[in-house]
């Protein structure tokens, strides 16, 4: 019955215009929704309106549409990421670390930032300017076992995660291969970690051939220059003194650092790249102070990380709407379309939506942008908190209306 009234409705609004009350009645008729709370907001970017909507100023969980905050704070504030500063002797290396996280990553290999270290037969580690926590406020904290939550750390190496693949001969391969591994057949999880220690039970029986999971190691400065001895074959000694009259090294990845928290949604180089804000601006590693810089931008928005993993975050998605149009003045639509994914879960449809999914338990969103049938663009933010239903039928919702705003705009 959900879809014949939809269909109704969306046939008889098919040559009308988008607004407050269309999105209201949308809103209404949708019985997937009872009992929820849902805040929607569009604006066509190349029009001088008011945003539309229904509850467009209500504060939301946002999730990883925090992520969206984040971007835009790292585009607006250089769109430049520093890896690190650095002076070289002959063959030595002085180095201090900017908070970049994609030194030997497992996902997002910077090979062009290993083979700059590798030109030198000794590193020097200088201690940064760092205020960082390992976790953020409101993260949950028995989610340390979990890839999603990955320690923050002043140089995260290795994505501050051990590897663990089953090759097809049926070996078990374990990257980086540094910490006490026990193989416990009796566990019902793959790979489970020590709360404390570095020390970790694998299950062989439930890895199939192929498989590659991931687990977090606890960080710590001395871990991070073994393990950085360990990824380079390189003699590296720790310097107490900060380093002076450096230079500085930047990313020749960017995009495919914003590809990685767009797409991929990676929390920790989220979190990497809000402290790497602050590191711009303060010379100080902190992710507070990047969020700080990050809350300049927006109004309606209060944020305790980067990354969306934290339950007290909350905006409006009024707030959404204006960090979408600010990357959009900042970038243009063709660069949108390299870092963003695109078309939500919509199959058999040209492309014509790109956006970021937010979701936690009872929570989903989905905010971006989108071209509709006579070719004009709109940014959109759909907000639904509090939900009880099955996700599936809150993402079929969200379709609906997606597939609507595309109609009749």
């Amino acid at each position: 019955m959900k879809k014949i009234i939809l269909l109704v409705f969306f046939s008889s609004s098919l040559f009308s215009q988008i607004s407050n009350k269309k999105i209201e009645n949308w809103i209404s008729k949708n019985n997937e929704l009872d009992g929820s709370v849902v805040s929607i907001a569009v604006k066509r970017i190349d029009k001088d309106k008011k945003i539309i909507g229904s509850g467009i100023d209500i504060y939301m969980t946002p999730a990883s549409n925090v992520k969206i905050f984040t971007v835009l704070g790292s585009i607006y504030y250089g769109d430049s990421i520093p890896i690190i500063n650095y002076k070289a002797y002959g063959d030595t290396l002085k180095i201090s670390p900017t908070g970049y996280p994609l030194l030997s990553h497992p996902k997002y290999r910077d090979k062009d930032l290993e083979k700059f270290l590798k030109k030198f037969k000794y590193i020097e580690y200088h201690i940064p300017k760092i205020e960082l926590d390992k976790y953020g406020p409101g993260w949950a904290w028995d989610d340390y076992n979990n890839y999603y939550q990955a320690e923050r750390a002043e140089m995260p190496i290795y994505g501050n995660v051990i590897q663990v693949v089953k090759k097809s001969n049926g070996d078990i391969e374990i990257t980086p291969d540094k910490y006490k591994i026990v193989f416990n057949f009796e566990q019902k999880k793959q790979i489970d970690r020590s709360e404390i220690e570095n020390n970790f039970s694998l299950n062989p029986s439930l890895f199939e051939s192929g498989d590659t999971i991931y687990s977090p190691f606890i960080t710590s400065r001395k871990n991070t220059i073994s393990l950085l001895e360990n990824a380079l074959g390189i003699k590296v000694e720790f310097k107490m003194e900060e380093l002076k009259d450096y230079n500085v090294l930047n990313s020749s990845q960017v995009d495919d650092v914003y590809s990685a928290i767009l797409k991929d949604s990676d929390n920790l180089i989220s979190e990497s790249i809000t402290a790497n804000i602050s590191f711009r601006l303060n010379d100080t590693i902190s992710v507070d102070k990047g969020v700080k810089l990050i809350k300049r931008l927006s109004k309606q928005i209060e944020l305790f990380d980067g990354s969306g993993l934290s339950r007290y975050n909350l905006v409006t998605p009024k707030s959404i709407i204006s960090s979408l149009h600010d990357i959009y003045n900042l970038v243009g639509f063709d660069r949108i379309k390299k870092i963003f994914p695109k078309n939500y879960i919509i199959q058999d449809k040209e492309d014509f939506v790109w956006g970021r999914t937010g979701t936690l338990k009872n929570n989903h969103n989905y905010s971006g942008y989108l071209i509709t049938d006579k070719n004009r663009i709109y940014i959109f933010s759909i907000m639904i908190n509090h939900f009880t239903n099955d996700l599936s039928k809150i993402t079929e919702a969200i379709v609906d209306f997606l597939i609507y705003l595309k109609s009749n705009s």
